[in-house]
């Protein structure tokens, strides 16, 4: 085992060991009333579950060799799990077809101990059964967390090469280019199925997609794409909960038909590794929602978006190789390319007072297409008019690598993505959390707090 994740694993063990008794015992105590106009309390409605992971990375399925470079053998990424989840009697659950919420402690060993090391990462998950009959459950497990990693390009960098050296082009001489920081996000979805056995036991199985990156908060950031199947039992101790109710029989908790709402989330990120420079970012977005059902709603809006990293500045690296002394190909004074607006799509799935969203957007005006000089892309006329402007006119729709968008220096494209999960508090405000990409390649993530009527 590495040495650097002895030393990790050591900082972090009374710290995970008191929180894993608090995640078994806390439950055990935690009552409801029982709905008899008694005093009468009942155990929260809880399972057990361990279970063993085994996959692959696939960063070249996003066309991106870095990971092959300093890791050519791809050797299995295995994982192991210690997961809790929770029946509670509430709506927003039986809304989803008695859906369950839960935690989980993963521990992964990446697959090469020097450069990629291992992870550890807690998160929460929601657990969809879409087919519920005696002995098979079939459904959908979408969980968010974190990820702490023990292998980033600062400490793989090689001996004899400079921090801002990638090293040669052998894997015994390369950094880790993948990771730039201990810290990051973890996305695990997967499509899970159950085999109950007998007096609360079952057998687990699942598949799907394990994903870590800082959303561009430190360079580099191509993050890992893990693609895993599971095996794992479950168990379910004996308690007085009384039976949930029919998810077809609720009733509708829609209080309104039209939503409005108005958010403003602040950013950080960086551009360059070599750069080590951070630059601010914000979203201030506009939008209105028709709620269709129960769990899902239908929406529309405006996003502004402000880079400052588009700002002309001087630098000690040029990146594009175009303009030395600048990190953009031939960003304006006065940051003029650093505002972006679009208009998105926002179909939106609800769950209580929290609600997550995949927006699809295009931009109306963007300054930074006019810098995406990449020749593969443009006709004879736009040639022309880059040789004699250093810049280009696009319209609003145009050729690109929609695929690699963003990547290498590639045009970031006329469509842009958001993943985007608010929860609503009292007094018509609510928290949102907000990823921005172009397909696979992450601009931001902000946090911030919006109003709604």
């Amino acid at each position: 085992m590495c040495k650097f994740f002895s030393t990790f694993a050591a900082k972090m063990k009374k710290i995970g060991l008191i929180l894993l008794l608090a995640a078994v015992v806390l439950p055990v105590f935690a009552t409801q009333d029982s709905g008899k106009g008694t005093s009468e309390k009942k155990k929260l409605d809880m399972d057990y579950r361990v279970s063993f992971r085994g996959g692959v990375i696939m960063n070249d399925l996003m066309k991106n060799d870095k990971l092959d470079k300093f890791s050519p053998d791809h050797n299995p990424t295995l994982a192991g799990e210690f997961a809790l989840a929770f029946h509670p009697d509430w709506q927003a659950l039986h809304e989803w077809n008695d859906a369950s919420i839960g935690v989980a402690l993963s521990y992964y060993n990446l697959g090469d101990c020097k450069k990629l090391g291992h992870a550890i990462a807690p998160y929460v998950f929601m657990e969809i059964p879409f087919v519920r009959v005696p002995h098979f459950i079939f459904g959908l497990r979408m969980g968010i967390g974190v990820g702490f990693l023990t292998k980033t390009y600062f400490n793989t960098v090689p001996e004899g090469h400079a921090y801002k050296d990638m090293g040669g082009n052998t894997p015994e001489t390369r950094a880790n280019e993948c990771i730039g920081s201990v810290f990051n996000f973890h996305f695990p979805e997967a499509i899970y199925m159950e085999f109950p056995i007998v007096n609360g036991w079952s057998i687990l199985a699942s598949g799907g997609w394990y994903h870590f990156s800082n959303g561009s908060t430190i360079q580099p950031n191509t993050g890992y794409n893990i693609f895993c199947a599971e095996v794992g039992a479950k168990y379910t101790p004996p308690t007085n909960a009384e039976p949930r109710k029919c998810w077809a029989g609720n009733p509708d908790s829609r209080k309104k038909n039209w939503e409005l709402e108005l958010a403003w989330t602040g950013a950080a990120r960086q551009v360059y590794y070599k750069d080590q420079k951070t630059f601010f970012g914000f979203t201030l977005q506009a939008a209105a929602y028709w709620r269709a059902h129960n769990v899902f709603r239908l929406g529309g809006g405006l996003d502004l978006f402000y880079d400052n990293s588009y700002v002309r500045r001087d630098t000690y690296f040029g990146k594009f190789g175009k303009l030395p002394g600048t990190n953009t190909i031939a960003a304006r004074e006065k940051g003029a390319d650093c505002w972006r607006l679009g208009i998105s799509l926002q179909p939106e799935l609800v769950v209580g007072k929290f609600t997550c969203g995949f927006h699809l957007g295009m931009y109306l005006i963007d300054g930074v297409k006019a810098l995406e000089t990449d020749e593969k892309y443009l006709t004879d006329a736009q040639k022309e008019e880059l040789a004699e402007t250093g810049r280009v006119t696009k319209g609003i729709i145009y050729a690109y690598d929609i695929g690699s968008a963003g990547q290498g220096g590639k045009p970031d494209g006329w469509l842009y993505t958001q993943l985007v999960v608010r929860y609503h508090l009292p007094w018509h405000l609510f928290l949102q959390a907000n990823m921005k990409t172009h397909i696979s390649k992450v601009e931001f993530v902000c946090f911030g707090l919006g109003a709604y009527l």
